[in-house]
């Protein structure tokens, strides 16, 4: 009896320790550009995967640090850092919410409870336009200032209709499997 016990613990402890197949998927990687001005792309200050970092303006460089992709499920804006294949989000670190937020950069949360990574991707009404919405705010991805100088480091805003620093545009540069 109990080596009946020990036989069907060691075949459990096996049955636990067999990985679980992940899921893979193929997205298209976008650079994201202010209002249509593809010299210009939303990248991270600094140029390096640090949580916390400034979400910035830069001449478009090629760099990882530029390349954002969304699950075609649930929508989000992120990027994989291609040293160790982690995923990073859009982020604010403020509770509440409120104008002139600073968006920086965080390691994907994945619980689908933080409402800070909640991004979602909407029509301008002038495809291929798009205002970047945290949901289920009226809060959107503002270029501060309007102006496009690097490092400059991008805000959260409320949304106002017509608003051309609240318009990005997007160029598909390549895709990768998450």
């Amino acid at each position: 009896m109990k080596s009946t016990f020990f036989a069907l613990l060691a075949i459990f402890a096996v049955v636990e320790a067999v990985p679980t197949p992940v899921t893979r998927a193929i997205v298209d990687v976008y650079n994201i550009h202010p209002n249509g001005d593809t010299t210009k792309c939303v990248g991270v200050l600094g140029g390096a995967f640090v949580a916390g970092a400034a979400i910035d303006i830069y001449d478009c460089n090629s760099s990882a640090t530029q390349k954002w992709f969304s699950f075609q499920s649930g929508g989000g804006v992120y990027m994989t850092n291609p040293a160790d294949g982690s995923q990073w989000s859009f982020d604010v670190d403020v509770d509440p919410l409120v104008n002139g937020a600073r968006v920086i950069l965080n390691p994907f949360n994945g619980s689908g409870r933080d409402l800070s990574q909640n991004w979602l991707a909407r029509g301008s009404g002038e495809e291929p336009a798009i205002r970047l919405e945290m949901f289920p705010f009226t809060f959107v991805l503002d270029l501060t200032n309007g102006i496009k100088t690097n490092q400059n480091p991008l805000q959260l805003w409320e949304f106002v209709e017509g608003n051309t620093n609240q318009i990005w545009t997007y160029t598909i540069v390549g895709s990768q499997t998450i």
